[in-house]
């Protein structure tokens, strides 16, 4: 019997982990690529060497999807955010399993999320596209609010997301956003200016099959600032599933992914539990970037990435796995912050945070030689460590050491 061909488009960052996981499974994978040029961001992550085939970029989907088909791929899957809508695509264009196409826009732009969520009925963020940093200014004083989030409408990472509280902030941070090309190397045409959300910041994690969603893990984020209002990310710990604002929470976002047309594969989906309820802030058609899925397979038994390439090569193991993940003990994901630009120096903080009793895995992102602003987000961020223990006064104990050590230049020199 041949192998199980899939096709995955980007795949770069966790679209990586996918591959292996995949591989690992007996498929064989080839690789499509939605643009000429490759972020710089992304090349350190692409892994030619474990695609049989990488077929490249062409304009014409219409003609990718009938080298796909002439090759046999029976799935189609999006690696990273840049290859959302041209998987979808594909998969329609090739009669495979997909997406609604006519609302991939509402997958990408936060905008176009919000007004497809509203006409469904669901609650979601007051929001507008400007073109001008004066614009956003007008918005922000003629809305009403308190405090808005600036940023760009399709990019990832906290790129360029800044709360602001006057419309002299929102007029800065919008001129910022429409002066830069955002994470994938897309000029900013317009920017978004949206109600900032008050309340606790989740992540879930699903896995979609002919439109139904299945739950894989909730994460609850703690985040600082930056003085100029960027959201800095600080640590992640895993949501308690039963609990009933968690169930809640769920229940809407499960309504949100629907009106959204997702009906197959991953989506990593930001949600605020606002005084009103839970609003969707970021729907992400595909897997989550910056995690080990090794690390989840070791303290939960399965992971993210796992369990996609499960529903796509076996979908006997995702029917067989106990899901929601299960963690067996506490566990943190701490998000390294760096105060101190220069440039970095070595690695030697890395085997420290290993040395930590607590320490699972470190994984460096900044390496020597880099130019290391001080952090305003997540592509600044020197790295990220797992924490886990027996109970959370040992992971607090490592955690607050880290952030000792970090208060003195750490990274860079």
């Amino acid at each position: 019997m041949s192998a199980l061909r899939v096709a995955v488009v980007d795949g770069y960052s966790t679209g990586a982990q996918l591959v292996k996981e995949l591989l690992d499974r007996g498929a064989e994978v080839l690789h499509v690529r939605s643009g000429p040029t490759l972020a710089p961001y992304y090349v350190p992550t692409f892994h030619p060497a474990d695609y049989a085939e990488d077929l490249g970029y062409d304009p014409d989907p219409e003609a990718v999807a009938a080298r796909l088909t002439e090759r046999g791929v029976r799935h189609v899957v999006a690696g990273t955010e840049t290859g959302v809508v041209l998987a979808d695509r594909l998969a329609q264009l090739a009669g495979l399993p997909g997406n609604d196409v006519g609302l991939a826009p509402a997958r990408r732009s936060k905008f176009r999320m919000a007004e497809v969520l509203r006409a469904a009925g669901l609650d979601a963020p007051l929001s507008t596209l400007v073109t001008t940093a004066d614009e956003a200014a007008r918005w922000f004083t003629g809305s009403g609010l308190d405090a808005v989030v600036v940023k760009p409408v399709d990019s990832a990472g906290s790129d360029h997301v800044r709360i602001c509280r006057t419309a002299a902030e929102a007029r800065q941070a919008a001129a910022a956003v429409l002066d830069t090309a955002n994470l994938f190397g897309h000029r900013n045409d317009t920017a978004l200016v949206q109600e900032f959300l008050q309340g606790p910041e989740y992540y879930v994690n699903t896995v979609s099959v002919e439109g139904r969603h299945i739950e894989v893990e909730t994460w609850r984020y703690t985040k600082d600032r930056t003085p100029e209002g960027a959201p800095v990310f600080d640590f992640e710990e895993p949501a308690d599933p039963g609990a009933p604002e968690i169930r809640d929470l769920h229940a809407y976002l499960w309504r949100a992914l629907t009106a959204l047309g997702i009906r197959t594969g991953a989506a990593h989906s930001e949600v605020v539990l606002t005084a009103r309820g839970p609003v969707l802030i970021d729907p992400g058609a595909r897997l989550g970037g910056g995690v080990l899925p090794w690390v989840s397979a070791k303290l939960a038994g399965h992971s993210h990435a796992g369990l996609l390439a499960a529903a796509i090569a076996n979908p006997a193991e995702l029917s067989a796995a106990r899901l929601p993940l299960r963690w067996e003990q506490p566990v943190r994901y701490v998000s390294l912050i760096n105060h101190f630009p220069g440039t970095v120096r070595d690695l030697q903080w890395s085997s420290r945070f290993n040395d930590l009793p607590t320490a699972v895995a470190v994984a460096a992102v900044a390496r020597p030689g880099d130019e290391l602003p001080r952090t305003r987000d997540l592509l600044t961020s020197p790295g990220f460590v797992y924490l886990s223990a027996a109970t959370r006064e040992r992971i607090e104990t490592d955690y607050r050491t880290i952030r000792t050590w970090e208060s003195s230049p750490l990274y860079t020199s």
